[in-house]
C-alpha cells in the first residue's frame, strides 16, 4: 500500500516516511543579538548588586539620632601615657605642663606605663623607680584625675617565647599579677590598675580568674579597668580572625561576662586593616554600637571607653590614611548614634600620648569637645 494518501484524505500532504526521525533545525543567535543579550544580563547583575551593596551600606551606616560628637563628651576621656613618667625623673616645669595639657583637653583617666610583666607576673622595681613621683605630682595638681597602673604583656596565645609573655592559665603567675597590681594601689597611690594583656581570646576562663583575683588582691575602691578586644559577631569569625592573626576578638558574649567583672573598658578599636577612612568610620561605628549593647546586659554595666588611635605606620593591619583622630571620632559619633542607650559610655581614650600631634589635638578639640 501506498505511503502517499489520496488528495482529500486526511494526511494528503504529509511527507513520506523515510524510517529516520524528523529532526528540528535551531537558528543561531547573530553575534550582535547574542552579546546584546549578554550586555543585558551583566546590566542587570551590575544594578542588583548595587541595590544590595546599597542596602547593606545603608544597614551599617543608619543612625536613630544625629548628635554631634560634642554632644556626647561627659568631659571624662582618658589617654595612655608612655613609659618614661613613671621611669624617669622629672621636673615640677615638665609635670605643671603635663597636668594642664590634661586638663585642657578633658582627660579624667590616665593609664600610665609601669613596665612589661614578667613571665612570671611581676615587674621588678629597677623598671618603674619613680611611680608614686609621678601619682603624686598629678594628684597635687589634679585632685580629680584617676591615675591607673597600666600593667601589659603578650599572653601565651601570641605564640611567643615562654620567657617573653604571661601564660594565664598558670593560676601561680595570676598571683603574682594580682600581687603586682595591688603593690601598685596601696603602696605608690595609684587610684587603681588597667591590664592590657594580649591577645585574650574569645571566651578565655582564665582572665576572668585573672580579673577576680585581682579585684580580691586590690584595696577597697581601686579600679579596675581593661583594654578591652574588638568585637565579633560570633565565636566562629573569631576564632578564624584570631587564627589570622587578628589578635582577640570578642564576642558579645565573652564582652558581657568579662564587663561583669570590671569597672572600666576600654575598646583597642585600631589596628583593623580597614584600608580606607570611610571603611574604618563604619568600622567603629559598628564596634561601638554592639559593645555598648553588650556590656549594657551586665547588672553593674562599667564605663566604656573607646580607643582612639594617633600613631603613624602602614601595614597590614594599620593604614593610618584610614585610622586617626578624624576618621575614629567620626566612627565613634555615629556609633553612639547607633545605639538605643549610651549610658555605659564614658568618653575616647587616645592612643597615645607622646605620639599625639597638635593638629591631632585641634581636631580633637573641635570634633569632639566642641570648641571653635
Amino acid at each position: 500500500m501506498s505511503d502517499i494518501a489520496p488528495a482529500g484524505m486526511p494526511g494528503a500532504h504529509r511527507r513520506p516516511r523515510t524510517g529516520a526521525p524528523a529532526t528540528t533545525v535551531r537558528r543561531r543567535l547573530p553575534r550582535r543579538e547574542f552579546f546584546r543579550r549578554a550586555l543585558l544580563c551583566l546590566l542587570i547583575l551590575a544594578l542588583l548588586a548595587t541595590v544590595g551593596a546599597g542596602y547593606v551600606y545603608h544597614r551599617l551606616t543608619a543612625t536613630l539620632t544625629s548628635y554631634p560628637s560634642a554632644h556626647f563628651n561627659t568631659g571624662h576621656n582618658a589617654v595612655w601615657l608612655e613609659h618614661a613618667w613613671a621611669a624617669t625623673p622629672h621636673t615640677g616645669a615638665e609635670y605643671d605642663a603635663l597636668a594642664a595639657q590634661l586638663k585642657r583637653e578633658q582627660i579624667t583617666y590616665v593609664f600610665a606605663h609601669v613596665g612589661p610583666l614578667d613571665s612570671d607576673g611581676t615587674i621588678s622595681d629597677e623598671i618603674e623607680p619613680h611611680p608614686s613621683e609621678l601619682v603624686n605630682a598629678l594628684h597635687a595638681r589634679l585632685p580629680d584625675l584617676k591615675v591607673l597602673a597600666w600593667i601589659g604583656q603578650l599572653e601565651a596565645a601570641s605564640g611567643g617565647p615562654a620567657d617573653e609573655v604571661v601564660n594565664l592559665a598558670d593560676s601561680t603567675t595570676r598571683g603574682h599579677i594580682a600581687a603586682t597590681s595591688a603593690r601598685f594601689v596601696a603602696g605608690d597611690g595609684f587610684d587603681g590598675v588597667h591590664y592590657d594583656i594580649e591577645p585574650i581570646t574569645n571566651n578565655n576562663s582564665h582572665f576572668l580568674d585573672l580579673l577576680i583575683e585581682t579585684r580580691a588582691a586590690l584595696p577597697r575602691g581601686a579600679i579596675l579597668s581593661v583594654s578591652a578586644q574588638k568585637w565579633s559577631p560570633n565565636a566562629h569569625v573569631a576564632d578564624l580572625l584570631y587564627q589570622a592573626g587578628h589578635a582577640g576578638q570578642w564576642t558579645s558574649y565573652y564582652m558581657a561576662a568579662v564587663a561583669a567583672h570590671v569597672d572600666q573598658m576600654a575598646v583597642m578599636t585600631y589596628d583593623s586593616g580597614m584600608p580606607t577612612a570611610a571603611a574604618y568610620q563604619i568600622f567603629v561605628q559598628q564596634e561601638t554600637k554592639h559593645i555598648l549593647a553588650a556590656i549594657s546586659t551586665a547588672q553593674h554595666p562599667p564605663q566604656l571607653l573607646i580607643g582612639v588611635p594617633t600613631y603613624s605606620g602602614d601595614s597590614l593591619y594599620f593604614h593610618a590614611s584610614a585610622e586617626n583622630m578624624t576618621s575614629a571620632l567620626v566612627g565613634v559619633t555615629a556609633g553612639l548614634n547607633s545605639a538605643s542607650d549610651t549610658q555605659p559610655f564614658v568618653g575616647v581614650a587616645i592612643y597615645r600620648l607622646a605620639v599625639t600631634s597638635d593638629a591631632d589635638w585641634q581636631v580633637y578639640n573641635r570634633v569632639w569637645l566642641g570648641q571653635g
